[in-house]
């Protein structure tokens, strides 16, 4: 037995789960695009699902911690121990970049479409497909190692995106909390956008980082980061 295959079980355990919450991340977008569609219909459909809002808010937060576990439990998308580490970053964009289509989808068909949304959302949409375009085979053979930028990115993405899709049930709750005891129905009546402009926030931000590191994957030298 040589060296390479010397490899703990546990560890070895630890590093299959790590792939397979992975896989789930990536699995779990379709089921949150699906939800969002059926969730979101237009005034004239019935409005918003609140259950079904609910629902997909959940999965997608599920999804997004996988995204700890599975450095967690199976170390960087670099292990030795992780057969498909370097899907990691794939499962991230695939899950934050289906979800931002699937709203921009249906704010566009309720009529609600603002440039505050469509623009930080088409920009982090538009960078994974131009990176994908001209990086993609690079990506595909190296590990690209992660930066505070690109983590920070990533972060804000999914917290936007998540904020966004949570925004009809959550800001009930604000709305809730803004009321107290008085004046309940004068707050309903006038509810805030406090929950929706914070994700927007978290997007724009998120976006400006995007381009930032989009400009520097394009001047690395994979090759040479990989041999570091």
């Amino acid at each position: 037995m040589n060296s390479d295959d010397n490899i703990e079980n546990p560890k070895a355990a630890g590093g299959a789960f790590a792939d397979a919450l992975t896989w789930l991340r990536m699995l779990l977008m379709p089921l949150v695009a699906f939800l969002i569609w059926k969730g979101w219909q237009p005034v004239e459909q019935g409005g918003i699902d609140m259950s079904l809002t609910l629902l997909a808010s959940a999965l997608f937060v599920v999804a997004a911690l996988t995204d700890v576990f599975d450095d967690f439990f199976g170390g960087g998308e670099r292990s030795v121990h992780r057969r498909f580490g370097y899907l990691d970053d794939v499962a991230d964009t695939v899950l934050v970049v289906g979800t931002l289509a699937a709203l921009l989808f249906v704010v566009h068909r309720a009529g609600y479409m603002s440039w505050t949304f469509l623009v930080p959302a088409a920009i982090l949409i538009g960078r994974e497909i131009i990176v994908g375009l001209f990086k993609g085979f690079e990506l595909a053979r190296f590990i690209v190692p992660d930066t505070l930028l690109s983590n920070l990115k990533s972060g804000l993405a999914m917290l936007g995106t998540c904020l966004l899709l949570a925004s009809p049930w959550l800001q009930v709750w604000v709305d809730r909390i803004r009321a107290g005891t008085d004046k309940v129905g004068e707050t309903f009546a006038t509810a805030s956008p406090a929950v929706w402009f914070a994700g927007e926030i978290c997007l724009w931000i998120a976006a400006i980082l995007s381009i930032v590191t989009a400009i520097g994957l394009f001047r690395m030298n994979f090759s040479a980061a990989n041999d570091a």
